[in-house]
């Protein structure tokens, strides 16, 4: 018998050497096919639209496969659980039962291959389970589908990119130049004809997710991305040149992509395992590639960088993973990093004694989610910052919690802070710092503007490093009451204000153009529990039913903020995407049932709208000049998390023109 017991030790532990913990693990794992098939129902109506009806990730991320698997094998089942019913659904985090959340991981469990078995999940066993850890992929060689360029691209130079305000025929970075006020020059549509435009193309990109890239137009040549994906195309007539296919070498927590920068013949762009990669830009090739964080702790890179004097700009999202972010420039030739920035500050560091809890691995945050924006006569780097984590639970991290909720101002040579603005001190809903500053100028001073998702937005006297005004865009409620374990009403909610959707400055008008959404909903206090490179969440937040929310277009006075015109959707359609201006008098959004309008800049009068195929539009919308004709690029079919309640329908490329 004792040598029996032996030998069976023996093949244990030579199982745990050969498989690891999570082999054995899965042969405890216990749910009948029943549960399976009920979870299966209810995944459906809840989580499909996110997560895809095969789990295959679109919007939200996998919850089948290796990198599904990969990302979780170090975890519990109790840990999978936990993130689930308090974040999940979306729109109502917690609302299901028990079973019904053990049915819908029963359903996940069958989908990675555990079989079923006689004894249903029962939640009281979770944590001592977890799941197979299949052998991660390795990175496989990326993909590169490809056809020449018209032009062979050896631009923009730096001159080019200092005029990019003012180019006609360019769009040269995802805010249009380096002010970010996305106004374009180009007249020859206008007020007077801009009825008349009609599509003269369309490029559907055939998959779901979030599309919130602002097209790059340089030469005639339009570049693109989506998730895992790097686009060239005509931008006169949608013909694809080539296609690049980055392939993760990591897990991903949010893969949402905003867009390229181009300089100098390349593109270089972030990826949801937090890297930054530099590509050819006339044919696609991986150039170089430059892993920034571990993407198994929750980082990921979703902004758009900037280029300027050979160094590339590029921040780290992940706070409601609860990373601590870094702001970073890299040499444009080979990714080397020339410095780094700590967003949220440590040990003697400036800001540090705003967090009690600085030194806790658990309290962290401060994404930069979006671009940024750079004053070149200064040499001054402009960074929107977002949350700090864990969300809501503002008690768990007494103090203001610099630099979370926060423009700050950076040497663009040498990352030394030089000023900030904090808009929100010790966040207690979600509400980020997240588009980029729009900097302009006026009467001889420098100014910044920034709107928020709290529903407001900031102008600062850059002169004075003073706060000019703070003016709703929103409606507001409970703004200073914090959250409760019953649950407090507020508004806007943590998908309201202004997200990623940037603002526009006129030079013509001199008003802001500012997208934003209004939705309430109720937040409420949770258990603090962090997870590995899991959500992060003190608390959740219910939203109201969607039909209840609207989009707003404001006009605003940019020196005093005093609005002047307001265009309005409601009955549940937003709006999500940044604004663009023109020279032509022009005002141009986006809406989350897929139209497109073009209004008046001088009162927000509607002077043409289309819809592009009920595809949502969440990016912004680029014009430029080709072969002495203007045109229209409006990207629609955005998916991501923050545009819950929209179609399901994949992402598309429309470009107008007039006749």
């Amino acid at each position: 018998m004792r040598k029996w017991v032996a030998n069976q030790r023996k093949i244990w532990l030579a199982l745990v050497l050969a498989f690891g913990s999570g082999a054995l693990a899965q042969a405890q794992v216990s749910f009948t096919a029943a549960q399976a098939s009920q979870g299966q129902q209810i995944y459906q109506a809840q989580c499909a639209m996110c997560h895809g009806t095969q789990l295959q990730g679109q919007s939200g991320p996998p919850l089948k496969g290796d990198q599904f698997l990969s990302k979780w094998q170090k975890n519990s089942l109790e840990d999978f659980y936990y993130i689930m019913s308090t974040t999940m659904p979306l729109t109502a985090p917690g609302s299901l039962s028990q079973d019904q959340y053990l049915a819908i991981l029963a359903h996940v469990l069958s989908a990675n291959g555990f079989k079923p078995g006689d004894k249903p999940l029962a939640r009281a066993n979770l944590k001592d389970l977890k799941f197979s850890a299949a052998a991660q992929a390795a990175q496989g060689p990326a993909t590169v589908v490809s056809a020449p360029l018209p032009v062979k691209i050896t631009g923009p130079t730096q001159a080019e990119l200092n005029n990019s305000e003012f180019s006609l025929d360019s769009w040269l970075m995802n805010n249009k130049g380096y002010m970010s006020q996305r106004f374009a020059t180009a007249m020859n549509i206008n007020r007077s004809n801009a009825k008349n435009l009609k599509r003269v193309c369309t490029l559907d990109l055939g998959d779901l997710g979030g599309f919130q890239a602002t097209p790059v137009v340089y030469k005639g040549v339009m570049f693109i991305t989506k998730e895992n994906r790097t686009i060239a195309l005509d931008a006169t007539n949608c013909k694809k040149f080539w296609e690049h296919t980055y392939t993760p070498s990591g897990p991903v927590a949010l893969a949402t992509n905003r867009g390229v920068a181009i300089y100098n013949g390349m593109l270089f762009r972030g990826t949801g395992d937090a890297h930054i990669i530099a590509l050819d830009a006339n044919t696609g090739q991986l150039l170089w590639d430059k892993k920034i964080e571990d993407s198994t702790d929750g980082y990921f890179t979703s902004s758009a960088p900037i280029v300027w004097n050979d160094l590339v700009f590029m921040g780290e999202a992940g706070a409601d993973w609860g990373i601590k972010a870094k702001m970073h420039a890299f040499n444009v030739k080979d990714g080397s990093e020339a410095w780094s920035f700590d967003v949220i500050p440590t040990g003697n560091q400036e800001g540090a004694n705003t967090w009690e809890n600085a030194d806790s691995t658990t309290t962290g945050g401060g994404s930069m989610w979006t671009t940024y924006s750079l004053d070149r006569e200064s040499g001054l780097l402009y960074i929107s910052v977002g949350n700090p984590a864990p969300d809501f639970a503002a008690n768990y991290r007494p103090g203001a919690n610099l630099f979370t909720d926060s423009v700050i101002v950076l040497d663009a040579k040498t990352g030394k802070l030089n000023h900030y603005y904090q808009q929100i001190p010790n966040d207690d809903k979600d509400y980020d710092t997240s588009v980029a500053p729009v900097l302009f100028r006026l009467n001889g001073k420098l100014y910044a503007s920034v709107p928020t998702k709290a529903g407001f937005l900031f102008t600062y006297d850059e002169s004075a490093k003073q706060q000019v005004y703070k003016v709703p865009t929103v409606t507001i409620k409970n703004a200073d009451q914090p959250p409760t374990a019953e649950g407090t009403p507020i508004c806007p909610n943590y998908t309201g204000g202004s997200q990623w959707s940037g603002p526009s400055f006129s030079p013509v008008t001199r008003l802001l153009y500012v997208n934003s959404i209004d939705w309430c909903g109720v937040v409420k206090l949770g258990e603090v529990r962090y997870v590995r490179g899991q959500l992060f969440f003190g608390g959740s937040m219910q939203l109201d039913p969607i039909e209840n929310s609207k989009g707003y277009t404001t006009a605003f006075d940019a020196l005093t903020g005093r609005m002047l015109w307001r265009h309005t959707t409601d009955g549940g359609v937003r709006k999500a995407s940044p604004v663009t201006s023109t020279a032509g008098g022009l005002v141009l959004v986006g809406d989350t049932d897929g139209t497109f309008y073009v209004l008046d800049a001088n009162n927000g009068s509607i002077l043409f709208q289309e819809n592009i195929d009920k595809a949502p539009i969440g990016a912004g919308i680029a014009t430029y000049v080709v072969g002495g004709k203007q045109y229209i690029a409006v990207p629609a079919g955005n998916t991501s998390r923050g545009a819950t309640g929209v179609n399901a329908v994949p992402s598309r490329i429309a470009i107008f023109t007039l006749p």
